[in-house]
């Protein structure tokens, strides 16, 4: 070998070794975000049962022996046309 190819040569290795084992200083790498926490889709209002009718037994619903003997008390003869307005103005305030 010649002495510019040894030269050439040599060159060439340091070269390599100095690139292969660096200053020992590298770069320190940013760290990475912190990654977002996967969205939690909102849970969904459970779904509406139809409305439901309730029906009153017949021991709940007012008839008209509950209120007959109140109204043989307070209602007489005499005073049968007031008692009778004043159910009719109950009746159509209700209304």
């Amino acid at each position: 070998m010649s002495a510019t190819r040894k030269g050439l040569a040599s060159a060439s290795m340091l070269l390599v070794l100095g690139l292969g084992c660096g200053s020992g200083e590298r770069p320190k790498a940013e760290p990475a975000p912190p990654a977002e926490p996967p969205a939690v889709a909102a849970p969904s209002p459970p779904a509406e049962s139809p409305p439901v009718e309730l029906q009153p037994s017949s021991d709940e619903l007012p008839v008209e022996e509950d209120f007959e003997a109140e109204a043989e008390q307070q209602i007489s003869a005499e005073n049968l046309r007031a008692e009778l307005d004043a159910i009719e103005r109950e009746l159509a305030a209700a209304q």
